[in-house]
């Protein structure tokens, strides 16, 4: 059984093969089925080198994690990917057994001995039977396992696996506000209760943290194909000092595929800086977020200079992990209503909650 240090060392040089093996195993899996290169052509061949990454850098992480089960976890989400795809489990099984093949010719005998014993776990899964839960179920235990699986991409700094998950997740058929519902917010949510317990750094932290924000940006261009009539106009931004905005920046996008036209400003903006664009912009609502209970005196400053604006007289709803510590604060800072999480907010700003 290899050390801690041992397994990292492997899942290091793991990540030092993977586009090697992933091309190896490729061109092995199309001289095989040739049938395929006919049917998918080079893009067929540049997705097969990319879902071969993607399955070594899950191997690289239960290996990390000295979890056989996290590998066997991501098995059966990419069992449902490729299912969606209208592929059958067989050929995933034989993907991975040729890379089982090609790590042992380049490893040691204790490195591919553990590298079996992920791999076990994995054809295990691969094996399963087709489960039979009804669709909604199906539906969500594919956002919990595609949430699992993100959450470890983050963590272990997998820029590119974790916006794999994603990608499949919409090609599954997920809509991009069940991304934001069902991975990115829980997620994120979980980076900081780690970060809370100093299971995880202040670095991994910001890390996740900011690979989610990638992700995001690259989601973005999405939403505005799901956009519904214009509901209102919102400006969201955060106080001077606030220094996290990716909660901020997920209300943002998620408002707008319901109809909102939002000016997110981002945050840690002083304060003459946020009037002026609500005075130009005269929103129906502004939206201010704060994490930190030392930011609060200054959202009851930002809120009272809004009202004293020479302007119809926007709605303010606030929101953030400061008022889901300090619960009725965001009456104490003067604000109409307060959105603990993404559902709330669509709730409060979609169904007339704030903006009436």
């Amino acid at each position: 059984m290899l050390s801690n240090a041992q397994r990292l060392a492997l899942a290091t040089k793991l990540s030092h093969l993977r586009q090697p093996v992933a091309e190896a195993v490729t061109e092995q899996f199309f001289q095989r089925h040739p049938d395929w290169g006919d049917r998918y052509g080079p893009r067929g061949r540049e997705r097969g080198i990319e879902d071969a990454r993607y399955h070594l850098d899950f191997l690289g992480g239960a290996l990390t994690a000295g979890e056989p089960q996290a590998f066997a976890d991501y098995v059966r989400w990419a069992r449902r990917v490729l299912a969606a795809r209208g592929l059958e489990s067989r050929f995933l099984r034989e993907t991975l057994e040729q890379i089982a093949v090609a790590l042992a010719a380049r490893l040691d005998s204790d490195s591919r001995a553990a590298i079996e014993e992920l791999m076990e776990a994995g054809l295990a899964a691969c094996d399963e039977p087709a489960g039979g839960a009804p669709a909604d179920e199906a539906e969500e235990g594919a956002l919990a396992a595609g949430r699992r699986l993100y959450l470890q991409a983050v963590l272990r700094g997998q820029r590119e696996a974790a916006m794999g998950i994603v990608s499949a997740s919409l090609k599954a058929g997920h809509p991009v506000l069940n991304l934001y519902l069902k991975i990115l917010q829980p997620v994120q949510y979980e980076i900081g209760r780690l970060w809370e317990r100093n299971a995880i750094s202040v670095a991994e932290e910001h890390m996740a943290t900011a690979i989610t924000q990638s992700v995001m940006a690259r989601l973005y261009p999405l939403v505005p194909q799901e956009r519904q009539s214009c509901r209102g106009r919102m400006v969201l931004t955060g106080v001077e000092g606030e220094m996290h905005q990716v909660g901020a920046n997920m209300v943002a996008d998620v408002v707008e595929i319901h109809g909102w036209e939002v000016r997110f400003l981002g945050t840690n903006l002083p304060q003459e800086g946020i009037l002026r664009v609500v005075e130009e912009q005269r929103p129906d609502v502004v939206g201010v977020s704060a994490t930190m209970l030392f930011n609060l005196t200054r959202v009851r400053s930002l809120i009272e200079a809004v009202h004293a604006l020479p302007i119809p007289r926007p709605r303010v709803l606030v929101g953030g992990a400061a008022f889901r510590t300090a619960a009725g604060a965001w009456k104490e800072v003067g604000a109409d209503a307060c959105a603990l999480d993404l559902e709330q907010a669509i709730e409060l700003l979609c169904g007339d909650g704030v903006a009436a």
